[in-house]
């Protein structure tokens, strides 16, 4: 019996191997059609093809200035990742991630004009403020959807509207440059300011803050029980319920985690790589971070890379508009593509279907004692 046991937990192991090279391909192949479809419609739009491939593919670690955009680039959308990867995990839809950068951003000047404070302690509180604010407005799709059995992928997206407008108000009315022709805020002072990190480049410390918080994200998914919760919720609810967790509590919670991070995300992009607030529409940092939670699986340790992945993109992107005047509308297409093929259930389905009945097939023969499963 227990030689049984020994081979049904190969079996589990082995199963479970399946699911993440499965997992892996899915994502590899989705990436590569996304890939070769930007490179397609370059061939055919662009004036200069080579060029542009040239400036999407390599251009993006050409030389000492674009390597930093990229890092640059790089810091917000994994922060923004990661919270939608701990929103995604508890199985909310929730899209307030796009709401809460913008109204980061936002909350973060008016803290940086509105108080004086020596430099470094002035960045922290602004960030903190953004956090808490933006945690706080992301319980609001929370408790409709849990009071009230409203859907929390509506109630964030009109929310982030309500954020959005909200914002341009507050700085429309409040901390506005007049001298300006453009409606921005006042300068951010320089103590508030976000220290740069590398020489002649915006690559800030907030660079440093992303790596800490992936590393905390990781720990608190897969090493503490209320991680353990928000996934046990994310897989099955109604067992969940059963076992004891605190539905509401999960629910409510993961997604302030959600808006505070995002929140923070956006007041670290205004105070690392602006000298005052100028956005005045949602920046689509919030859809980012629902690609890379979708590309990561929910899981935070895959959310740098795949960021790099995206940042990549984007950077090669802007480099190619600049140098021969390319477009960069397609990579939003192709960001859709990659979206598509990982969401869609019948996506290489059929093979996993066979690899999982040969497992069975090898675990139906282990039981009856006739073989080892490596």
């Amino acid at each position: 019996m227990s030689d049984k046991i020994k081979e049904r937990s190969k079996a589990l192991y082995t199963q479970e191997k399946l699911n993440r090279k499965f997992s892996l391909l899915r994502t590899s192949l989705a990436i590569a059609i996304g890939v070769l479809l930007s490179i397609i419609i370059i061939l055919v739009v662009s004036d200069d093809p080579a060029a542009s491939i040239k400036f999407l593919v390599i251009g993006p670690i050409l030389n000492y200035n674009n390597f930093c955009g990229l890092l640059t680039m790089w810091i917000p959308i994994v922060i923004t990742g990661l919270a939608v990867c701990i929103m995604f995990s508890a199985n909310q839809f929730n899209l307030f991630g796009e709401g809460a950068f913008f109204f980061g951003g936002v909350v973060a000047t008016m803290v940086a004009l509105s108080t004086n404070m020596i430099t470094g302690i002035h960045a922290v509180i602004c960030i903190i403020a953004a956090a808490i604010v933006c945690g706080l407005i992301g319980v609001i799709p929370a408790v409709m959807k849990y009071k009230l059995g409203a859907s929390e992928m509506v109630g964030s997206m009109l929310l982030n509207y309500a954020c959005m407008n909200l914002g341009l108000f507050i700085i429309s009315y409040f901390f506005r440059d007049p001298s300006a022709g453009t409606v921005v805020s006042e300068k951010i002072p320089k103590t508030a300011k976000i220290p740069t990190l590398l020489p002649h480049s915006d690559v800030h410390m907030g660079i440093i803050v992303a790596v800490v918080l992936v590393i905390l994200a990781y720990i608190f998914m897969y090493h503490t029980r209320w991680g353990y919760e928000i996934r046990l919720v994310g897989q099955n609810e109604k067992f969940a319920k059963y076992a004891g967790v605190n539905i509401g509590f999960v629910l409510i919670g993961s997604q302030i985690i959600g808006g505070a991070l995002s929140g923070a995300a956006g007041a670290m992009e205004v105070l690392g790589s602006y000298s005052r607030f100028s956005w005045t529409t949602l920046t689509g940092h919030g859809w980012d971070g629902v690609t890379l939670g979708i590309l990561a699986n929910r899981n935070p340790k895959y959310i740098p890379l795949a960021a790099l992945f995206l940042a990549y993109l984007r950077k090669g992107a802007d480099l190619m508009s600049m140098k021969t005047g390319m477009q960069t509308d397609f990579i939003s297409v192709i960001q859709a593509v990659i979206l598509v093929f990982l969401l869609a259930e019948q996506f290489l389905s059929k093979y996993k279907q066979k690899k999982t009945d040969e497992l069975s097939k090898y675990l139906e023969i282990a039981e009856k004692g006739g073989a080892t499963i490596g």
